[in-house]
């Protein structure tokens, strides 16, 4: 039989390809300006870093800060000096000009950290604010406040509260970026000082360039303690949104890896990025 040629037919083919390449043209629109969302991964990476920092030397004085505690200082880097004031309920860390930890972590500066009872009593508080101090080139300033909301002895979990109020991180050419944050933390305590810790909550935020911004979790944030020590102070899993400059993106941290690696998605695209 005879085949027919059929013009409708290949209008609606041509026009399809046209229908077609519109949609992948729109796949490749450019990337926004990403840069509030890393900034804001960096500030929390300082302050993730911190919080480890807090609950080592709180951990090795059995989460009391007992005068008779043995705080080794290697733990954290070597030449920190740790000074205990049971009295007082303070504890002083002076890194000094500068030292580097064993997961390579870079600390100047010193860390005051007061509290109001052991850590494993509801209600007890822990206050640290800073003078100086420095984490791999970036100045962190402001009050950082966890509160024990509650614990299981059954499952060895704590609940805090965590506040950041007027917290910067400055970069080594004076700009910075500031934050105040309000999450709830469950930290489950193991053996031999390992903890592993689940984030939710909010936070908000002015960028290094000006541009406000919010963030909260869709999915709790993970963090281990091994994982921090060994110099990786991101999420091991778990989604943040941000909204800023009418864009919304997501950073989802994967699947519970000890690494660095997290996948930015943004309004008609997505990219992987190394935080170091």
């Amino acid at each position: 039989m005879k085949k027919l040629f059929n013009p409708a037919l290949l209008f609606l083919m041509i026009t399809g390809a046209i229908y077609v390449s519109s949609c992948d043209s729109t796949n490749d629109a450019p990337e926004p300006d990403l840069s509030v969302v890393e900034e804001d991964i960096k500030v929390n990476m300082a302050f993730e870093d911190l919080d480890n920092l807090t609950l080592t030397v709180l951990s090795n004085s059995g989460l009391s800060a007992r005068t008779t505690a043995d705080v080794p200082a290697g733990n954290l880097c070597e030449g920190a000096l740790v000074t205990i004031d049971e009295e007082a309920k303070k504890i002083t860390v002076d890194f000094g000009d500068g030292c580097t930890s064993t997961g390579g972590v870079t600390r100047k500066g010193i860390v005051m950290i007061s509290y109001t009872a052991n850590l494993l009593f509801t209600g007890a508080k822990i206050t640290t604010t800073f003078d100086g101090y420095e984490v791999d080139g970036l100045k962190v300033e402001g009050t950082r406040i966890l509160t024990n909301k509650g614990a299981n002895l059954e499952t060895n979990t704590i609940n805090l509260e965590v506040k950041i109020q007027s917290g910067k991180v400055i970069w080594p050419d004076d700009t910075y970026a500031s934050i105040v944050s309000d999450q709830l933390r469950d930290i489950k305590l193991g053996t031999q000082g390992e903890y592993e810790v689940s984030i939710t909550g909010t936070a908000a935020g002015t960028s290094r360039g000006g541009f406000d911004y919010t963030s909260s979790t869709s999915d709790a944030l993970v963090y281990k303690k091994s994982c921090i020590e060994s110099g990786v102070t991101v999420p091991i899993s778990g989604i943040m949104n941000f909204q800023f400059r009418g864009i919304e993106a997501s950073v989802d941290y994967g699947d519970g890896t000890c690494d660095k690696l997290a996948t930015i998605t943004y309004p008609n695209g997505s990219k992987q990025v190394t935080f170091d």
